[in-house]
């Protein structure tokens, strides 16, 4: 029997790593797509042990052009690619003038473009075959915005967008489409020099997320048919809803870049 093949960005930590491990306790066969080819090796020998299922690895930096182009080729090429989760991406904090134009760059290549270019690469092949899931991972940064989160919000907002479009045109293909919008997750997200002075215990435990809790929760939204937008957590999807509410949504939207120009930094 041939097993679904599912391709990862991002795959080496937080939620990419979270879909790989589940996919692969599900039957699937992987590409392992991250930087740090090291942790990539380490994860696919532990699936291919433990669940017996094909693993390959490709280290690419998803930010440039040679890394995006080469995953890029081996979509192209792979045409029993059924699923394909972009999960790569990366946080800055700080005010937008005074971040580097290079980490702009790399932030909007990251999320977006490599997103354009890999649903492009991916799509044909699924669409021939009748078939075939393009999970896109968001956030609810992409549902509102505040100062120092500049054009991380808007590069998560360009997703949702994509999202929408891809699932209006892909409608009838037997093609699903999801953008995943998760709230605060425990991952190594925040383990950069942007946020070493961030502390976890700032926020309250029942705001965070675990990656694996996210996927969970995601996997069953696509398996029926739940919203293009997905938002995981109770919590979460209260805040969004009270987010678009007339008049609370005003208030709520205003506190947030209040307190975001007061602090400096809101977490």
């Amino acid at each position: 029997m041939i097993r679904a093949l599912a391709l990862i960005t991002g795959a080496s930590s937080g939620i990419g790593e979270a879909y790989a491990r589940r996919l692969a306790r599900q039957g699937h066969d992987l590409i392992l797509v991250a930087r740090r080819e090291d942790r990539l090796q380490e994860l696919a020998r532990g699936m291919v042990k433990q669940h017996g299922v094909e693993v390959e690895v490709l280290p690419a930096d998803l930010a440039g052009e040679e890394g995006m182009s080469m995953v890029e080729a081996v979509i192209e090429q792979e045409r029993a690619l059924s699923m394909l989760v972009h999960a790569a991406g990366f946080g800055t904090r700080g005010h937008f003038a005074d971040i580097q134009p290079k980490k702009l760059q790399d932030m909007v290549s990251l999320h977006d473009l490599a997103a354009v270019r890999l649903l492009r690469a991916a799509i044909p092949a699924m669409r021939e075959a009748g078939r075939g899931d393009l999970v896109i991972i968001s956030s609810m940064a992409g549902f509102f915005t505040m100062a120092e989160y500049t054009l991380y919000s808007a590069s998560k907002a360009f997703l949702n967008m994509l999202a929408q479009g891809l699932d209006a045109e892909l409608a009838g293909s037997g093609l699903r489409v999801q953008a995943v919008c998760p709230g605060l997750v425990r991952t190594g997200f925040m383990e950069t020099e942007e946020y070493a002075d961030f502390s976890y215990d700032r926020v309250p435990d029942l705001a965070w997320m675990e990656a694996e809790e996210v996927v969970d929760e995601a996997l069953a939204a696509l398996n029926r048919g739940g919203p293009l937008l997905f938002v995981p957590g109770r919590l979460n999807r209260a805040f969004i809803q009270a987010l678009n509410a007339p008049g609370i949504g005003w208030a709520l939207r205003s506190g947030l870049n209040l307190l975001s120009r007061k602090a400096g930094n809101l977490f």
